[in-house]
């Protein structure tokens, strides 16, 4: 993951807007500050990604006149913000399977040719376009590879490859992928002021880092059910951590069962605790906030290294979540990882 300071000002000032792909924002904030935006992208990620904000990040700055890109001080940032632009067109598909039709692509053609209202371009975004057929696609393609110099389009689309290889070709190509849970935490928690860090936590574990399911997932009763069930697993495991019984761990390690959602949330949880036990090991507990016993206790009973190791080794077993480790290997790896004295 990328450090904040190695993006470039305007990639900052996009990144506290849209959480994680470092890579696909450094790009983008070079190319708005060097005013090198190509006139044509295709966007591609799983639904719940961002795709349409990270599309009209891109239309933003295609038309903004800031002083410093992007800092929302220019007429034409603050009509984008209010969806009022009148140089900004959204094309969406009809009928049912969804798609850009051919006459819906013709009109946008008559469109392009004319200039822009306000701004320096116009900007068409065609959203979902994998069920575009291949004779609206052919359409498009006669101004996409050749637009007029005050045009920028941007498709999104699942996959790239759900394209004809000649639209393909024409496009710069931006991927998207899910997030590292606990930036995608912090980025809910501060941008959409969401304050239930372990809700958060469960629904973006769930969601394998998909920010736009967890925040459905948050809207319904089931994320608030499963942020407890790991609440709850995490404090029996806590428990049998403080009691030395090594089979009681085994058995509360096991109660994850074969769930891996829960299993991701639990390591959360845990390593959020050991961080505060650590704190308590070097004589720090009084810059907790109500510590509970069993942190207190485990920061009595551990030296700061064994602690730090096994926050360490319980992040990689959650990264190995991912890769679909056996969940009784699993809970066993995390039994031995918490039995640990030394």
């Amino acid at each position: 993951m990328l450090n904040a300071a190695e993006l470039c000002p305007t990639a900052q000032r996009i990144a506290r807007e849209f959480c994680g792909n470092e890579e696909a924002v450094r790009a983008l904030g070079a190319m708005i500050e060097g005013k090198r935006l190509p006139h044509a992208f295709i966007i591609e990620g799983a639904d719940g990604l961002g795709k349409s904000t990270f599309a009209r990040i891109i239309a933003r700055g295609a038309m903004c006149a800031c002083r410093e890109p992007l800092s929302g001080e220019c007429e034409h940032c603050r009509k984008n913000c209010g969806n009022i632009h009148p140089d900004l067109m959204v094309v969406l598909g009809s009928g049912k399977i969804n798609a850009i039709s051919i006459e819906s692509v013709r009109a946008m053609r008559k469109d392009a040719m004319i200039a822009p209202n306000e701004a320096e371009k116009r900007v068409f975004i065609l959203e979902d376009c994998d069920n575009m057929l291949p004779a609206a696609q052919n359409a498009f393609l006669k101004i996409f590879e050749e637009a007029p110099p005050h045009v920028v389009f941007i498709m999104t689309c699942r996959s790239a490859m759900n394209l004809l290889t000649t639209i393909r070709s024409r496009g710069r190509i931006i991927t998207l992928n899910p997030v590292d849970v606990h930036a995608g935490a912090a980025f809910i928690a501060n941008v959409l002021h969401m304050g239930d860090m372990q809700s958060v936590s469960v629904a973006l574990t769930t969601s394998g880092g998909n920010i736009g399911e967890a925040l459905r997932l948050l809207g319904s009763e089931s994320a608030s059910q499963a942020a407890e069930k790991a609440a709850g697993t995490a404090d029996g495991i806590m428990e049998a951590m403080c009691s030395d019984g090594e089979l009681d761990l085994a058995v509360k390690c096991a109660a994850i069962g074969k769930d891996r959602a829960l299993g991701g949330a639990v390591c959360s949880i845990l390593c959020e605790r050991l961080r505060c036990a650590l704190m308590a090991a070097v004589g720090a507990q009084d810059t907790l906030e109500s510590p509970d016993q069993n942190i207190l206790r485990l920061g009595a009973m551990l030296s700061p290294e064994v602690i730090m190791q096994q926050i360490d080794e319980i992040n990689q077993l959650s990264e190995l979540l991912r890769i679909n480790i056996s969940m009784p290997l699993f809970n066993t790896r995390l039994a031995i990882i918490l039995q640990r004295r030394k």
